[in-house]
């Protein structure tokens, strides 16, 4: 009777296992607490009213569709697009951001894998130890009652397949595309800086070189106008008041050289470093037969969804519908997670015939392993409150950035208008520069007026034409800018 009473004793307490089991499994998840504050994406802001007050009917369309997606092209500068071209290829942060993309798609091929069953060989060799003396329910029954022995086992195979109950593997996948997806734009976006920045700089230099030959030119002007009233210093005509201004003329055409110098230096430098090249390779940027449109006017209209097209504004939108799906993760983490295993091997009791005998009896073992969150001591819910402010952190961003795209689209276009009526009132002044030293010429052919009066009106002009080619640049850079505004023809995937 005694070995029934036995038998009795421990289907019992299987029973009750079982019974505990299925219990645990039914109230098992942790408690999910209520969502927190939960940000909320902007609507797209109006810009309607600002555009139509910048546009006009008069504008000259010069490009088919604004802007594409190789933007610097509508400038026509044959060696500004090969400076851009070349840096598009070589600038080694534009590398590494490419890089980040293959490594957040290869995040989410690796957040793919689960959707499969894993499959593992490991060669590894353990005793497991069956019966435990002195607990009851512990030892075996039968002929080897109350003893305890040590089982040495090789499991060569095993097998997981996680059964995604909550949707917990897809939110993951969808998280990994999210980042992947905003990786890409974070590319577009250091691809659209490097070109523009490219751009801007190119079009100082051409400007500044430009410039420099203008005031070497005044330096002889003003060398020449110093030679003629201290010629008449000397011969009593004139006092030293004239000499002392033709001076100071001379000194400040001379720091302007001098500051020219050196920023066509700097920028030759700084073009070849984001182009990925020595400064030895600045020294052979060509701009002195370089052309640009004389002016860059803007097309009739643009599509208020082409104002959407920025790469920053996706990032931001990229990253939050990423942590959402986070968030949605992390509350899977409050469910039971039930897994599939397998597991194939050899065991015996004797380890000295583990290798050396063939009948060795097989081990396997198939079926369902249960992850409850019982008790976590709040580690759960913290997680949780990260994660949807993470989520709140992120849509706020994106709002911001939002606002920003639209503000600076609004600026770019002022900027570009108050341009282009410097750059018309200046080319005025500028031919009225002209016109007086082209007829100061004639009346001192025809010995009415002096050389004096002539190299005046000539230094003038110089002066002129100086400030001309700064408000070019000035209007062609506030293209560039307004490009960088647009997006400089980024298309998001969606």
């Amino acid at each position: 009777m005694e070995p029934l009473k036995k038998d009795r004793f421990c289907n019992a307490h299987v029973l009750l296992f079982m019974s505990m089991l299925i219990g645990i499994m039914i109230t098992g998840c942790a408690t999910l607490p209520k969502d927190t504050r939960v940000a909320a994406p902007l609507d797209t802001p109006q810009i309607k009213e600002t555009l139509d007050a910048q546009f006009d009917n008069s504008s000259e369309k010069i490009v088919k569709k604004w802007p594409s997606l190789r933007w610097w092209e509508e400038f026509h500068n044959p060696e500004m697009n090969r400076i851009i071209t070349i840096a598009l290829g070589k600038n080694p942060d534009l590398k590494a951001s490419l890089s980040r993309i293959h490594q957040a798609w290869a995040i989410a091929a690796g957040a793919r894998s689960r959707y499969l069953p894993s499959f593992s060989s490991t060669q590894f060799l353990f005793p497991v130890p069956l019966g435990v003396l002195q607990l009851p329910g512990s030892s075996f029954f039968g002929p080897f009652g109350d003893n305890s022995f040590f089982f040495w086992s090789v499991i060569p195979a095993l097998s997981n397949y996680h059964l995604d109950l909550w949707g917990e593997d897809k939110a993951r996948v969808r998280a990994a595309i999210g980042m992947a997806r905003a990786s890409e734009a974070e590319y577009a976006l250091a691809r659209l800086f490097l070109s523009t920045t490219l751009a801007s700089r190119y079009i100082r230099l051409a400007s500044a070189e430009e410039e420099l030959g203008l005031a070497r030119s005044g330096q002889q002007i003003i060398n020449e106008l110093l030679h003629l009233v201290q010629m008449r210093k000397k011969s009593g005509i004139e006092n030293l008041l004239p000499v002392h201004t033709i001076e100071q003329r001379l000194e400040t055409i001379n720091q302007l050289v001098n500051s020219l110098e050196r920023e066509t230096k700097i920028l030759r430098d700084e073009i070849a470093r984001l182009a990925g090249q020595s400064p030895d390779w600045g020294r052979t940027i060509l701009v002195k037969e370089s052309t640009f449109p004389k002016r860059f006017p803007l097309p009739k209209s643009l599509p208020l969804d082409l104002l959407g097209r920025r790469p920053d504004v996706a990032v931001s939108r990229w990253r939050a519908e990423a942590l959402a799906h986070q968030v949605k993760v992390t509350k899977t983490a409050f469910y039971p997670n039930l897994d599939l295993v397998a597991l194939v091997g050899f065991e015996t009791l004797n380890f000295a015939t583990l290798f050396l005998n063939p009948a060795l009896p097989l081990l396997y073992i198939a079926g369902p392993a249960w992850n409850l969150p019982i008790f976590t001591a709040g580690r759960l819910s913290s997680e949780l409150v990260v994660a949807q402010e993470e989520y709140n952190i992120a849509v706020e961003s994106y709002n911001s950035t939002l606002l920003s795209a639209f503000q600076q689209v609004a600026d770019a276009l002022a900027v570009w208008k108050e341009t282009d009526k410097n750059l018309i009132s200046q080319e005025q002044s500028t031919s009225s520069a002209k016109s007086n030293a082209e007829l100061s010429a004639r009346l001192f052919s025809a010995g009415i007026n002096t050389k004096t009066d002539l190299l005046d009106l000539q230094y003038t002009l110089i002066q002129s034409q100086i400030t001309l080619s700064n408000r070019t640049a000035e209007h062609l850079e506030a293209a560039v800018g307004l490009f960088l505004a647009l997006g400089g023809g980024y298309e998001s995937i969606e």
